[in-house]
């Protein structure tokens, strides 16, 4: 039985196998590479770097963080849904790689005060890496453009994907006016109006509990999926 139970908890095939009810919503789905990338943009590329550095001073608490990022990262990939799991993680890591990085080249930038006579030892250093300074400036310019990029990113997906609720839908056209869907409103405000307050509603359950909240009416199923059996029942075509 234990055995079962991993194999159901590991197997991203699992629910698309033997539940379909599950594999059937599209929150479930395996989450793509371009989701990945429109919800995390510059933080997928910058989670294997902080990943690097947690490797390379091993403490308990980087261990954790690793652990935590590994079981993220699988989990999320077999859901979408998941994403919101791995978001955390994917910010804590991307935050220690572009901290580590900016603080080892930031070092290497000299400024005028540090332009003065140097030592033997300080030129022959400057002789085995002549250009550290420009080299330095260059990928912090380059890391401070890309987090400037994220931040339009960041604030352009969080307007435009993820502002509208899902009751209230909004798109745009071929000429770019703004185009707003409200059928679903009102129609729950129909129902609350035309109906018995003790009518029952038959409906997919994707729909249960908002006819539960907007149009205060019983439903027969719900988002609460634990009974398959039901659903499948209400689904059966007349």
């Amino acid at each position: 039985e234990l055995r079962d139970v991993s194999t159901r908890s590991l197997d991203p095939s699992y629910a698309k196998n033997n539940i379909p009810i599950i594999a059937s919503v599209s929150e479930h789905q395996p989450t793509t590479w371009a989701s990945f990338y429109f919800d995390l943009q510059l933080l997928v590329f910058m989670f294997p770097v902080g990943l690097y550095y947690c490797f390379r001073e091993l403490s308990d608490a980087n261990i954790f963080v690793i652990l935590y990022s590994v079981t993220s990262i699988y989990f999320a990939g077999v859901m979408v849904r998941l994403m919101l799991v791995l978001a955390p993680i994917m910010c804590i890591m991307s935050g220690i790689g572009i901290s580590t990085t900016l603080s080892t080249y930031m070092k290497n930038i000299e400024t005028a005060d540090q332009a003065a006579p140097q030592t033997v030892k300080s030129k022959k250093k400057s002789a085995d890496y002549p250009i550290k300074s420009e080299i330095a400036t260059v990928m912090v310019t380059i890391v401070a453009i890309f987090l400037t990029t994220f931040v339009f990113h960041c604030t352009w997906v969080t307007s435009e994907a993820y502002s509208s609720p899902s009751i209230v839908l909004a798109a745009r056209g071929h000429d770019g006016n703004r185009i707003i869907f409200d059928d679903f409103r009102e129609a729950y405000n129909w129902l609350k109006f035309n109906t018995p307050e003790n009518a029952k509603i038959m409906s997919w359950w994707d729909y249960g509990y908002q006819l539960t909240a907007m149009a205060n009416r019983t439903i027969l199923v719900d988002n609460n999926t634990w009974n398959n059996t039901h659903i499948s029942r209400v689904g059966r075509p007349c």
